[in-house]
């Protein structure tokens, strides 16, 4: 979309499973099962469940490309889905962007419910699409409770910005809103399930995950905010030749060690670097064992998702999932292997304070 990606991880297709079952037993409750065609209409809503997100996130993508902005990549999995969107907007541009995505949802939620309305819940289709109006209304209102990583937190940022207060500053102060938002929520589920309102088990849940993300997508703001206008060059470190897989685990602590422990190298079998080894690979190895173990029986094995081209913005480390590797491997323009960055890496880079 716009030249950017659209990925769905397998997550997403949980989700469809999840809201079609949960049509399915509320056709079921309202003695509407209509055997394989109640299945059918079930599945489709879930497609669509998964299709309204979609057009949440394109949502806020095309009103990012509209105002200068360039999205990197659209990614829908179980709790949604977030489009990585490059740039320093302006306050009134991070404003309008995260506020397009609920919209949008709001704008389906009530169209749907129109839909419902018209055609009634007295039959299976009829409640799917009642399901899909709340569900896209749910979508839409919680996405604006004021608290990252959630688009009513990045909002609030840019209302923030707009006087002389900087992003950073602006950021540290919705991610302590996020957490007084979701305590606020805590307490007030707990009020529900003392007045023994089931309704209390899902708005603690909801102040759970709020503080839990603000924590989590506060940091990674921050950092990412840090990091601005650096590549992910500026933080590797360059990595010597990949060693060979046949060495010895003693030949290579002998050559690579660097102080008290080993930093990780590439480890190369048949002309291909498929692996990388460090401390993290060798600490419970007994040393007495060194002597005889290759490298490659010890290596970690890399897979793609290990791998970040180096001139790419470093914040997109911090989007990035985690590899089997624990840590980024940097690939030129050529894919061959130029670096490797680990937390301390990260670490050296981090500006003071």
């Amino acid at each position: 979309l716009l030249g950017a990606p659209i990925v769905a991880d397998i997550s997403a297709f949980a989700l469809v499973l999840l809201f079609s079952v949960a049509v399915l037993i509320d056709q079921r409750s309202a003695d509407l099962g209509g055997g394989d065609a109640g299945w059918v209409i079930a599945l489709v809503a879930g497609v669509l469940m998964v299709g309204s997100v979609f057009v949440h996130e394109a949502t806020h993508a095309v009103v990012a490309v509209n105002r200068g902005l360039h999205v990197r990549m659209i990614r829908l999995f179980f709790f949604g889905g977030y489009s990585v969107i490059d740039g320093d907007p302006s306050p009134s541009d991070e404003m309008a962007v995260s506020v397009a995505g609920p919209a949008m949802s709001i704008v389906l939620g009530s169209g749907t419910w129109a839909i419902s309305t018209a055609i009634g819940t007295d039959s299976a289709i009829g409640r799917a699409v009642f399901a899909l109006a709340i569900g896209n209304l749910a979508i839409g209102i919680f996405n604006l409770v004021p608290g990252f990583p959630l688009d009513g937190g990045r909002a609030l940022r840019g209302f923030f910005a707009r006087g002389s207060m900087d992003r950073l500053t602006a950021t540290k102060r919705v991610t302590m809103f996020g957490f007084w938002t979701g305590y606020t929520l805590i307490g007030g589920g707990i009020v529900l399930l003392l007045r023994r309102q089931l309704a209390g088990l899902f708005v603690l849940a909801t102040g759970w995950f709020l503080i839990t993300a603000a924590n989590t997508a506060g940091r990674r703001e921050q950092l990412s905010l840090s990091f601005d206008g650096m590549t992910i060059r500026d933080a590797m470190r360059d990595t010597p030749e990949a060693v060979s897989g046949s060495w010895t685990v003693s030949h290579l602590v002998e050559m690579y060690t660097m102080g008290p422990r080993l930093r990780s190298v590439p480890v190369e079998v048949d002309g291909r670097v498929v692996g990388v080894i460090g401390e993290a690979e060798i600490e419970d190895t007994a040393p007495a064992r060194w002597p005889s173990l290759r490298v490659k029986s010890v290596m970690t094995e890399i897979g793609p998702e290990d791998l970040v081209p180096a001139d790419d913005p470093l914040e997109t480390l911090l989007l990035r999932p985690a590899g089997r590797s624990g840590r980024a491997i940097v690939v030129d323009e050529t894919d061959t292997v130029v670096g490797i960055i680990e937390g301390a890496d990260l670490a050296r880079v981090m500006p003071e304070g």
